[in-house]
């Protein structure tokens, strides 16, 4: 399709980053909302602000014919809850979109997750399925899809993503495999959809470009367990493989020392990591199908099988 002019927002995160570069190559323009503008992808213009920031969006918006609304998360410093990065700063852009002059968007991509379906003890699911989401970050991204859903109509599309990994990226945990600190959650028999982030960026640009609206699944081709595909990395990256806890460690202990964990860091200001959400969303199980990125818009893998694509994030 022709070059066009597009905003990306949480264009500097693991899966933001990528996408604005593969926008850059193919020759759009593209402006990204950021905090901290030096870490934009050069080649893109840098609109310093969050995503509560009227006039920054405003900004950001002015011109573009697509959305890419990628920024959110599970927890973030202080008091940035789940619904505070995600519910709150989707209706906040869609205020924004609705304000703007000018001309409609032709596409506006809504990033959400594979955590909006919760625990279906390794159940298929296809784009259809209702949301049932068991932790506070997939139940945000279930009211930011229907706000945006609702908003848009004619130009939403939902990308629900599995699990990304690729180099650098902190789901691979290399870094902890080799410094032998590897440990996990559950007993790893849970199936955590997965997709690189090459295919993720893929998958993304195809659905922003299709006529097709609604939701779409973004997961790579096989479905591995927690364990199965830890085992893939380790075999890559060597160390020690990682260790799952909850053989030894009660879960009632396990939630009550997230939840004690995640009040304590908030109150200072921090990011908690060991927080209840991250509990749940580890030892989840699920399996995501694909068909309307297969079948309706003919999208190819390069990396459909984890086996194929661990060694190539890992650098093997």
């Amino acid at each position: 399709m022709a070059s066009e002019r597009v905003l990306v927002t949480g264009g500097t995160g693991r899966i933001g980053a990528p996408l604005v570069r593969a926008l850059l190559a193919r020759g759009d323009t593209v402006t990204v909302l950021a905090r901290d503008p030096a870490k934009v992808p050069p080649g893109a213009r840098a609109v310093k602000g969050s995503l509560f920031d009227a006039a920054a969006l405003a900004d950001a918006l002015a011109g573009v014919t697509a959305v890419y609304h990628l920024a959110g998360g599970v927890r973030g410093r202080g008091a940035e809850t789940a619904d505070r990065l995600n519910r709150e700063g989707t209706l906040s852009v869609l205020a924004a979109v609705a304000a703007r002059p000018g001309a409609p968007l032709r596409a506006f991509v809504y990033a959400s997750s594979c955590a909006v379906y919760g625990d279906r003890s390794g159940l298929w699911v296809g784009e259809d399925y209702p949301p049932s989401p068991h932790t506070h970050y997939g139940e945000a991204k279930v009211a930011a899809e229907a706000a945006v859903l609702e908003a848009l109509p004619t130009v939403a599309r939902v990308a629900r993503i599995a699990a990304v990994y690729g180099p650098g990226l902190p789901f691979l945990m290399v870094d902890a495999m080799r410094a032998r600190e590897a440990w996990l959650p559950g007993e790893g028999r849970n199936i955590v959809p997965v997709v690189h982030v090459d295919d993720a960026v893929a998958a993304l640009l195809r659905v922003g470009d299709a006529d097709a609206t609604g939701i779409f699944h973004v997961a790579g081709r096989t479905t591995p367990t927690l364990k199965e595909f830890y085992a893939a990395v380790h075999a890559a990256c060597g160390g020690r493989a990682v260790r799952f806890w909850s053989t030894w460690i009660p879960s009632a202990f396990q939630f009550g020392a997230a939840r004690a964990n995640e009040r304590v860091v908030a109150r200072l200001g921090g990011r908690p990591r060991f927080t209840e959400d991250n509990l749940r969303l580890y030892t989840a199980s699920v399996r995501l199908r694909t068909d309307r990125l297969e079948k309706e818009l003919g999208f190819s893998w390069t990396f459909g099988d984890h086996k194929a694509g661990v060694p190539a994030a890992v650098g093997q």
